[in-house]
């Protein structure tokens, strides 16, 4: 184990620190027990870090196993988990006391890996790539401790050997961007990520198009001019060595490696890599390590453009910052960066994020985004500068109202109550929908359904965020039904039904019963009367409902033939009705009245098994609501039918 003591020398502690003897394959640090001290894994083999300079193997007992290339924390509970490539593709997710639960992705093996939120939802998501001509693997974080396997639905798959894999934003458009190094018969390739949940290749004349015997590859600005550059080893080292690919910030690319001293015969062949400035200087420089000429320290001497690093210290989110995602806007123009927690076979890279800012002087803007949500802003950063940032160092506080419980169609004021930071401050509530204005700090919801409302305040130099539900009962909708049928005698009764379910029941005479008599109180011409009832449910909110029924002086209801039956039909109706008559036969007097009893027609029908039906003309009648009546010739009836005319 190397340490740097003073940016010129370099001292082996291996050692003093309990680790000798070890080989790696893979060199990976994270912090995963919870002291705020970055671990050690090595070839599946985790050691504490202790924070004095010693290292102590804890696998026993902890659940790790395999080969493990990567870390980041895929569920959001501020632990960084592992990413284990063979004998299967797992996540060991951590579990905050040293130990990890194994959680199987796929029952295969990969050749390397990288670890991005390709889609912008907040999720770790895991690129795979494979040893042989095997197709590599998007898998999308569904949030949930699973993964889908979306590589056709992207346009993100490769079959070939890809030896070499990273991500980053080499158009500095927000999006991470796949570069792939092959080790096959297919070019290298990159794609860009077009924020659609897609990929496009964009290898072709690019100039990016690479060797098919790559080792390893990195997206680095190592000019400083705010473009990734791409930076690849390869195994025939007598012809090309290595290749830095200088972005040329048009989407095209121009080999500069031989000029930058890293490219030559008997160097390169480099199977792992790590980028990190070592001295401090604003450069960032290259370790590499081969077979060929074994270890290598590249300092950057060929760095003109300015720079801002940043060390970033998770405290809900995991130490190491692992996902967060930093923004930095200068003179209109944006860069992206995202913490990594390891990628590719064997490489590793600092964690400390490197902007190159060109000729830039002043930074006009960060947005810290980590991932538990909390976003930090800081504005007119002057340039060439280290910074460490922690998480949650907001000084602002925010104090939410409390959810709240209304009824459907009712209001409630929420609020939002802010302290800390500038004063300055500006409110956002989401979603807008609602509320009467979701920019102030207080205001008035009417919600339709249970919704949670978000609000957002930023004071000009930090942004915090908190949430408040309101829960809408909307299940009161009580249905007023008449037995046998709203339509009586005026010497009859009708039943009329509110339903059950309700603690209260209100009519209008003032019964509380869910049942109500309803007889006829319009005279001897009866006519139209109208019922409401109102209800009292378990959540205290009340609903209503009204209901017309109708009381007729009929003549007398033949109770003798229950199976002598009419229809009408259209109905409703807007010219002509037809009215068919069953199991009788002989004359049929028709009588139609308005509701309150006066009669609008009358005609005869001749009903026999030849012809047993009438069409008649409602034309003239004016729109409104009528009743048919059906006389044989002793003055039976057989019942009432009701039709709308329009």
């Amino acid at each position: 184990m190397l340490i740097s003591k003073n940016y010129r020398t370099i001292a082996n502690i291996t050692l003093s620190a309990g680790l000798s003897g070890q080989g790696a394959y893979k060199i990976l640090w994270a912090e995963v027990t919870n002291d705020n001290f970055s671990d050690l894994i090595l070839n599946g083999t985790l050691y504490e870090n202790y924070g004095d300079g010693t290292f102590s193997n804890i696998t026993g007992g902890s659940g790790v196993s395999g080969y493990i290339y990567s870390a980041a924390d895929f569920d959001k509970d501020g632990y960084n988990d592992l990413l284990r490539l063979s004998p299967n593709v797992s996540v060991l997710f951590n579990d905050g006391d040293n130990t990890f639960t194994s959680s199987l992705i796929e029952n295969d093996s990969y050749w390397v890996v990288t670890c991005l939120d390709y889609d912008l939802d907040g999720w770790m998501d895991i690129y795979l790539g494979t040893y042989d001509n095997s197709p590599n693997k998007l898998y999308k974080n569904l949030g949930d401790g699973s993964f889908e396997d979306v590589t056709s639905i992207a346009n993100a798959g490769y079959t070939g050997a890809a030896h070499g894999l990273t991500s980053g934003d080499f158009n500095n458009d927000g999006l991470p961007d796949l570069y792939i190094g092959s080790y096959g018969n297919l070019s290298c390739k990159l794609l860009q990520n077009q924020g659609d949940g897609t990929f496009t290749d964009v290898t072709s004349g690019s100039g990016a198009s690479g060797h098919n015997d790559t080792r390893t590859t990195s997206f680095v600005d190592y000019n400083n001019d705010g473009f990734l550059d791409i930076f690849s080893s390869h195994h025939d080292f007598y012809s090309y060595s290595n290749t830095l690919l200088r972005n040329n910030g048009d989407g095209t690319f121009t080999n500069v490696a031989p000029q930058m001293g890293i490219s030559g015969e008997w160097i390169g062949d480099y199977f792992g890599i790590g980028w990190g400035d070592y001295n401090n200087d604003g450069a960032i420089d290259l370790f590499a390590a081969g077979h060929i000429d074994k270890y290598r320290l590249f300092r950057n001497d060929n760095c003109p453009g300015n720079f801002l690093n940043l060390n970033l210290i998770g405290t809900v989110s995991t130490y190491n910052a692992v996902g967060t995602m930093v923004e930095l806007w200068a003179e209109g123009e944006s860069i992206t960066r995202w913490v990594n927690g390891g990628e590719g076979k064997h490489d590793f890279s600092s964690f400390n994020l490197e902007f190159g800012l060109g000729d830039v002087t002043i930074v006009d803007s960060l947005i810290i985004t980590w991932p538990s949500e909390i976003i930090q802003k800081e504005y007119n950063i002057s340039v060439n500068q280290f910074f460490t940032y922690t998480e949650g160092s907001s000084p602002l506080a925010l104090v939410m109202s409390p959810n709240s419980i209304i009824c459907y169609g009712d209001s409630v004021q929420i609020f939002g109550e802010v302290s800390g930071g500038s004063g300055n401050y500006t409110f956002l509530w989401l979603p807008s929908t609602g509320l009467n204005d979701p920019t102030i700090s207080n205001p008035i919801a009417f919600p339709d359904t249970t919704t949670t409302y978000t609000l957002t305040v930023d004071d000009g130099i930090n942004t915090i965020s908190d949430s408040t539900q309101i829960i809408v009962y909307s299940d009161l909708y009580p249905e007023i039904t008449a037995t046998p049928n709203d339509t009586a005698d005026i010497s009859d009764s009708i039943t009329l039904n509110a339903g059950s379910g309700y603690l209260l029941y209100q009519w209008q005479d003032g019964s509380n019963d869910s049942l109500f008599i309803a007889n006829n109180t319009s005279g001897t011409n009866g006519g139209e009367q109208i019922y409401w009832v109102e209800v009292v449910g378990a959540s205290g909110c009340t609903g209503s409902d009204t209901i017309s029924v109708w009381f007729l002086p009929l003549t007398e209801i033949n109770e003798n033939k229950p199976d002598i039956s009419y229809e009408v039909y259209p109905n409703p109706a807007k010219d002509k009705i037809s009215i068919s008559l069953r199991n009788f036969t002989g004359d049929v007097e028709i009588q139609i009245l308005t509701i309150d009893g006066r009669e609008e027609h009358k005609s005869n029908l001749k009903v026999n098994r030849h012809s047993n039906f009438k069409d008649i003309d409602v034309s003239i009648l004016p729109q409104g609501v009528y009743f048919i009546i059906l006389y044989s010739p002793n003055g039976k009836t057989f019942g009432i039918k009701k039709f709308v005319k329009y």
